[in-house]
């Protein structure tokens, strides 16, 4: 691996007046979607073709380039861990930091929504970045800009310093956040939870951030039954009852584990090496009353295991200005992952609360990509 300048911004530690019990921050998150490390304004995939496995190269933050494309969930947890201990693809409570964040400050990211050229904001229409000709070569409609080249507006604090382009322009994975289909199985063909599961949702084991405590990494070896993380310094048997989500898309169930090793329930398939997170069931309908593409209204806060994730509990079709009328997409005919922020076609139902929880991890297109975090 080369050696590369990622641009990272600190979140440090804070509260929200409105979720009480959860600290957020505490990390550092990527300052711009993830290019390929030799993406030029003419070529988002230089060094990996779309849908392809990214092997060792690795995720980079950086300005002026066109995001990284066409890229699978698994995909994206591995240009993101290839990076170095500590790096992965941003989790669902890290972008929940980030919403709230902004949220709570009055500095509700803007950002290329408005499917135009030059690219722009569907209210702020003044506001504009940089084309990405690379992704109106594959289709001049596509009108995605190049990584951090809007005004300060568009960053999650207002400020030069801040994080970019979380409204709009691209899809962005999001890790630890599953929505469940009526019936899931485990690596030992034992269905997850009891009954229709639809709309359930498993999410991340614990809220912790930093490297040795972070329900997820990447893995120093595997065996039959069992992972382990050398970098970890675990709680002995805090995730007993939880389920491994491997890089292949397997979950294993956890039978123990000590600081550094997750001891599976036997008899199911032998882990896959590679990027890894540890996940809760958690048995509550987070699409109960709500249609698919309907706006936010309010966010699932009375559930201690939801209220962390930034998760819509009601929606229609107008929204609420608090959480930006942003869109909240969903399907359970299967297992499905997270991405979250819109495109540049979604216009207002884009924005730092858009969730799409209606794609396989299996899914990549034109307008999904990925940003990179990093625990301390």
């Amino acid at each position: 691996m080369g050696n590369y300048v990622n641009h990272m911004v600190y979140i440090p530690p804070f509260t929200h007046s409105e979720i009480s019990g959860v600290t957020f921050g505490g990390f550092l998150a990527g300052k711009y979607q993830a290019s390929q490390p030799n993406a030029t304004p003419d070529d988002d995939n230089p060094d990996v073709a779309d849908s392809v496995d990214p092997a060792a190269v690795p995720a980079i933050t950086q300005p002026g380039v066109p995001p990284w494309r066409v890229i699978t969930f698994h995909q994206a947890r591995k240009a993101a861990a290839n990076l170095g201990v500590g790096w992965h693809l941003i989790t669902s409570f890290e972008w929940a930091s980030l919403a709230l964040w902004s949220q709570a400050n009055g500095t509700m990211p803007h950002g290329n929504n408005g499917n135009v050229n030059p690219p722009t904001d569907v209210t702020y229409t003044s506001e504009i970045a940089l084309i990405d000709r690379a992704a109106i070569a594959r289709t001049a409609t596509n009108y995605a800009s190049l990584t951090g080249t809007g005004p300060n507006t568009w960053a999650h604090n207002h400020q030069a310093d801040g994080v970019f382009d979380l409204n709009g322009n691209m899809w962005e994975w999001n890790d630890g956040l599953l929505l469940m289909p009526a019936t899931q199985n485990d690596s030992n063909s034992v269905q997850i939870g009891s009954g229709s599961t639809a709309g359930h949702a498993l999410v991340l084991a614990t809220n912790q951030v930093t490297q040795a405590r972070a329900p997820y990494g990447k893995s120093t070896a595997t065996a039959a039954n069992s992972l382990t993380d050398g970098n970890k310094g675990w709680t002995v048997n805090e995730f007993a009852g939880n389920y491994v989500y491997d890089i292949a898309g397997v979950l294993h169930l956890i039978a123990s584990n000590t600081a550094t090793v997750l001891t599976l329930t036997a008899g199911g398939a032998t882990p896959t090496a590679g990027a890894y997170s540890i996940l809760k069931y958690v048995a509550t309908n987070v699409t109960t009353g709500m249609s698919s593409g309907n706006r936010i209204l309010t966010l699932q806060n009375s559930d201690a295991n939801l209220k962390s994730f930034a998760i819509p509990a009601t929606s229609d079709g107008t929204g609420a200005a608090k959480y930006g009328a942003d869109g909240y997409w969903f399907d359970t005919a299967a297992l499905r992952a997270a991405f979250r922020g819109g495109t540049w076609g979604h216009g207002a139902g884009s924005g730092a609360f858009a969730l799409a929880l209606n794609s396989a991890p299996s899914a990549s297109n034109v307008d999904i990509g990925l940003r990179v975090a990093k625990s301390l």
